[in-house]
């Protein structure tokens, strides 16, 4: 009985397919939506960058145009704007694991550019994070 039973082969399929499934269709399928996850990053944080920078381009000194006809952003107000602009856009996602963060906003004559950095933590272990530099510029004009 025991040896007409080592002998009967049928049903082998069986374990070859959940080691398939096991070992390469789940990996596949996470690593799928981590990449998908990373792309969505990329495309948010660019998106928060460049709301930051737009809003930066709002501290137009109004009253300096006003009186000389000469567009001057006001650095602090810049600043403030587009941090604050920053962190309500990136506040709104429900992206886990993504640590994102406005770099650098500098001021050239009437010019913003603006710097962000975020860092993805992959689900797999012992996998470097991913991290995203974007760069963002935004110009101010008016006319009289």
């Amino acid at each position: 009985m025991i040896g007409r039973f080592l002998k009967d082969r049928k049903g082998y399929a069986l374990p070859y397919t959940t080691m398939l499934i096991a070992l390469v269709a789940m990996p596949m399928l996470v690593l799928s939506a981590e990449i998908t996850r990373s792309l969505y990053i990329n495309v948010h944080i660019q998106t928060a960058v460049d709301s930051a920078c737009t809003a930066a381009v709002q501290a137009v000194d109004v009253p300096y145009f006003v009186d000389y006809g000469v567009i001057r952003i006001d650095p602090s107000n810049a600043v403030s704007y587009a941090q604050r602009e920053f962190n309500a856009t990136v506040a709104r996602s429900n992206i886990e694991d993504y640590n994102p963060a406005l770099t650098s906003v500098s001021i050239n004559n009437n010019v913003v550019e603006c710097r962000a950095s975020a860092q993805m933590i992959w689900s797999f272990p012992g996998i470097a994070p991913l991290v995203f530099n974007v760069f963002s510029a935004a110009e101010a004009e008016a006319r009289r």
